[in-house]
């Protein structure tokens, strides 16, 4: 992570000592923003961390006054990259650059979230659809029989847990890595939702808002759903 990211992390961790973003504060991240030349990837984990801090500071203001400090956060976020094409990005691996990117989309989901991968091992990855599970998000997983059953994979914990899981039983690999939001945000890629994903292997994510690529991976993962059942 680079310096100036660390320092507009610290400037957003200020703001949230006293619960309010002042008009001094917004003035000052706004101008810190203006001059960062955010990438898609930077302003999707500094809006993550904007959500953290609210949580860490959740037994110390009533919800309403830090669901504000953060939508007056993210409104600054949204206007820093709003000439940037966020339609589409990229994800390189090894690094926490693909594991962030949907960390990312696993907390911003609203109310459902379709996963169709080859294993899910990530211990991170896990934690974070349970979260998301107990928050009442709508998750339907899709994975690899073979796969389930190696050692360290998280698939039969979070079927026991509640989130519905469907397994290819046939002789082949249900080798798919995509992931559709909300119907509006597709997630794709080489990269395996595993620990040695983020790092060791040289993997990609590619993040979308295209309707027509969205349309298609989401019928697909149906198709397999119902096909599965």
């Amino acid at each position: 992570m680079n310096l100036l990211i660390k320092e507009l992390e610290e400037a957003f961790k200020n703001s949230i000592e006293d619960l309010v973003l002042s008009r001094k504060e917004r003035k000052d991240l706004k101008e810190q923003l203006s001059n960062s030349h955010l990438k898609p990837n930077e302003a999707d984990w500094l809006l993550s961390r904007l959500r953290d801090l609210a949580m860490e500071h959740a037994g110390r203001a009533h919800p309403e006054v830090l669901v504000a400090w953060f939508y007056e956060g993210a409104k600054l976020l949204r206007q820093a990259t709003a000439a940037t094409d966020n339609h589409s990005r990229a994800y390189f691996s090894p690094g926490e650059a693909c594991r962030d990117a949907i960390l990312s989309q696993l907390r911003a989901a609203r109310k459902q979230i379709d996963i169709c991968v080859f294993t899910i091992s990530d211990n991170i990855i896990r934690d974070a659809l349970v979260s998301a599970h107990k928050l009442g998000k709508r998750i339907r997983i899709i994975s690899d029989n073979d796969k389930s059953n190696d050692m360290g994979s998280d698939i039969h914990f979070l079927s026991r847990l509640g989130i519905p899981v469907r397994l290819d039983e046939t002789e082949d690999h249900m080798h798919h890595k995509f992931a559709v939001f909300d119907r509006k945000l597709l997630l794709n890629g080489s990269y395996n939702w595993t620990r040695s994903a983020a790092e060791r292997n040289f993997e990609n994510i590619a993040l979308t808002e295209d309707s027509s690529l969205i349309t298609a991976y989401q019928t697909e993962f149906d198709r397999l759903w119902k096909k599965l059942a």
